[in-house]
């Protein structure tokens, strides 16, 4: 926490940094701009201040980080008109730009210091007219949120929570306080005179004793026409969105050939369009005159869309009006943001951990986002601060109770948590290590089926050429018997023949001999065709029976039933 003396009011004989220099150097800036030309004061005011917001670069933080930036620093925890030093503001600062190049790329940072830099000087130039080298928290906040990035209503919604009482309605004192520091941002731009503050100024928003909530509070200020003293905040912000916005038409008064902003067509002379630039400085050419009624455009349609837009107008029964109304919000304070429902569980919580249930939002009035209440309300906030830190950790969940119960439940928690793990963890290992082990035994049975294969394959080979041999020796032996006068064989061809025909010798020939056949010829006969039979059956058994043994090993060696093909 800061230390009372940071917030204390300004005690005399203190002395204020000396930016001087560089907010003159920044107005000097500003009217080489050549703004003070522009003829209409809003316009003129709203480019000024954009000038500001570009220069440093507060342009590119919304509303909500400066919001995120002040919780940070503990300016939601301050009352509003505590004054805080300038080392306190440049410190919130210093947060808020460094956020902010932790969110951009490399490429597009920013320099710091500088921003810081011309940043602090401008704030000082416009609330610190003393010159005390102190700002209230209220002028801070308002003046960072009011040319800060966003939408319009967002940063009216977080200024009315500023302004507003528990109850949810608008305390005037505060307000007046409010449209002062608002318009202050203009009368440091030179606009006072259009936009400085008055009573009058007041009492063209809201009455004294008028009840105001926050629909009330956002129709004023965001209707068209807003009140006259506001008029720039709202063309500030359309100044923003149109920036970018390219026209590819000729300007008729500086005959460019395209340019970006806003686009301005006269409803009396025919297509006769100026730029932002040649409008809001009253430049013409023709017969054309600032006199005449212009329409202000902030898109481009081509010729052919505008044709179509106007048939499909043309041909609606009942006309829609353009403007959409303002968003509508509860009467009451809204709650707090319960922190839980924003940050993503882990995927051990998704996993394992029941849904935490949402708790009832008490009675007691609640808190517009940034609005400060009594403690009751800081300590809520802390707790759910503290919550979102344990989300962050990894924790399941963060009990809202005591400092005696977290210290006694959730370690038990803790430990049965990583009791889990650790069995989920056992059981995957043990899971792991069986289908390896069950891999390794599938692959070899398949090297054992392969080398089964291959020896049935080469046995098959073996008892092939051994058929050959025997059909070619059969062959032989009848072509000599069927020979005629065939007496007698060499001794080399009988010696070819297979041990089932040894000792037959010289009885072969008689026995296919012509004529009567004696009874040793015809059983030597008998025995050449039976030897002959045993050899074919042999090998139809063998052949048949390793077909058989083939179809088992082929199913066996493709466990998964995904067989494709030989192995």
């Amino acid at each position: 926490m800061w230390s009372n003396g940071d917030v204390q009011p300004e005690i005399s004989g203190s002395t204020a940094p000396d930016c001087s220099g560089e907010m003159q150097a920044l107005i000097d800036e500003m009217r080489v701009q050549d703004f003070d030309s522009i003829r209409f004061a809003t316009y003129r005011a709203a480019c000024k201040l954009r000038f500001i917001q570009k220069k440093t670069n507060v342009h590119l933080v919304d509303i909500w980080n400066m919001i995120e930036s002040f919780r940070e620093n503990g300016l939601n925890a301050m009352p509003i008109h505590t004054q805080i030093k300038t080392s306190r503001i440049e410190l919130l600062l210093t947060t808020i730009y460094h956020n902010l190049n932790k969110r951009l790329v490399s490429s597009q940072h920013i320099d710091t210091d500088k921003s810081i830099s011309l940043l602090l000087s401008f704030l000082l130039g416009t609330y610190d007219k003393q010159q005390t080298g102190r700002l209230t928290v209220f002028s801070i906040k308002i003046a960072l949120a009011t040319i800060c990035a966003g939408k319009l209503v967002d940063k009216l919604r977080y200024m009315f929570s500023q302004i507003s009482d528990s109850s949810g309605f608008l305390e005037y004192d505060k307000f007046t306080d409010f449209l002062q520091q608002v318009l202050a941002l203009t009368t440091a731009v030179f606009e006072a005179p259009t936009f400085g503050f008055s009573e009058a100024a007041v009492a063209q928003c809201f009455l004294k004793d008028q009840r105001v909530t926050l629909n009330n509070f956002l129709d004023v200020f965001m209707s068209d026409p807003c009140p006259p003293c506001v008029m720039w905040l709202p063309l500030l912000h359309r100044m923003a969105s149109v920036e970018h916005v390219y026209h590819p038409v000729v300007c008729d008064a500086c005959q460019v050939r395209s340019f970006t902003g806003f686009r301005y067509k006269c409803q009396r002379c025919t297509n006769y369009q100026l730029c932002q630039n040649c409008f809001w400085r009253g430049r013409t050419s023709q017969n054309h005159s600032n006199e005449h009624e212009m329409k202000e455009y902030s898109s481009y349609k081509s010729p052919t869309k505008q044709l179509a837009h106007s048939i499909h107008k043309s041909l609606q029964c009942i006309p829609t009006a353009n403007t959409k109304p303002p968003p509508l919000f509860a009467e009451r304070p809204q709650r707090p943001l319960e922190l839980q429902n924003i940050v993503p569980a882990t995927p051990t919580t998704l996993r394992r951990a029941p849904p935490d249930p949402i708790p009832d939002w008490p009675s007691s009035p609640v808190l517009l986002p940034g609005q400060v209440a009594n403690g009751a309300a800081l300590d809520d906030e802390h707790k759910l601060i503290a919550r979102y830190s344990a989300k962050l950790s990894g924790r399941a969940d963060y009990p809202l109770g005591n400092g005696r119960d977290r210290s006694i439940n959730h370690p038990v928690d803790e430990r049965s948590l990583i009791a889990r793990l650790e069995e989920e963890n056992s059981h995957m290992m043990r899971e792991i290590s069986r289908l390896e082990s069950q891999t390794l035994s599938d692959d070899g049975q398949l090297t054992g089926l392969r080398e089964r294969k291959s020896q049935l394959e080469e046995k098959m080979f073996v008892m092939q050429q051994k058929r050959r041999d025997l059909m070619m020796q059969l062959e032989q032996l009848m072509t000599q018997l069927n020979a005629p006068g065939a007496v007698s064989y060499p001794s080399a061809s009988m010696s070819q023949i297979p041990e089932s025909l040894a000792g037959v010798g010289s009885k072969v020939s008689s026995a296919f001999r012509a004529g009567s056949l004696p009874a040793s010829a015809t059983n030597l006969q008998g025995d050449l065709l039976h030897a002959a039979d045993q050899i074919t059956t042999n090998m139809g058994e063998f052949l048949r029976e390793l077909d058989q043994a083939q179809d088992q090993d082929v199913p066996a060696s493709v466990p998964n039933g995904h067989y494709q093909g030989p192995i």
